[in-house]
């Protein structure tokens, strides 16, 4: 993928081209279509409360799997996250990371953040919620009000 700094993903700026380009070039911002458009895998299976899922790579197939105790929007959420590790990080198993090493996985994590703001925020006109709080604009998109801030400060 261009615009790839060596050993660092994607450059912030390059993460909102990276969305645009893949809604464009498919014609949709869900996650679920997405993978399938892109042949990632994804699974849903009941995972422990505290993990909302997580992607991995084996045999050369990108696999993504969301956690089924959730509901739909919240699973839409953690599917966008996942699409952006799986697309910005391809070759890292942040869980084989906190496990096994000392490597700081905030950055790659919060890239994938930065990239589940830009892809769930992508057809959103914000100025029709002039005047709302962010806690009433969160709930009233159905999106973690932590997505909704992310998209903000970077200037959607």
């Amino acid at each position: 993928m261009e615009g790839r700094r060596k050993n660092s993903g994607v450059a912030r700026l390059d993460i909102k081209n990276v969305v645009r380009r893949l809604v464009k070039k498919y014609k949709t911002s869900d996650p679920f279509e997405l993978m399938d458009a892109l042949d990632i895998i994804y699974v849903k299976y009941p995972l422990p409360e505290n993990v909302r899922g997580f992607y991995f790579s084996k045999l050369r197939r990108k696999i993504v799997v969301i956690n089924s105790i959730y509901e739909k929007r919240r699973q839409i959420v953690t599917a966008a996250h996942e699409l952006g590790h799986c697309l910005l990080h391809p070759k890292m198993n942040a869980i084989f990371l906190d496990l096994n090493t000392l490597l700081v996985t905030s950055k790659y994590e919060n890239e994938a953040c930065k990239f589940a703001a830009e892809l769930l925020m992508y057809n959103i006109d914000l100025t029709k919620y002039e005047g709302y709080a962010m806690e009433q604009i969160a709930c009233s998109l159905e999106i973690p009000e932590n997505i909704l801030r992310l998209a903000i400060k970077e200037g959607k």
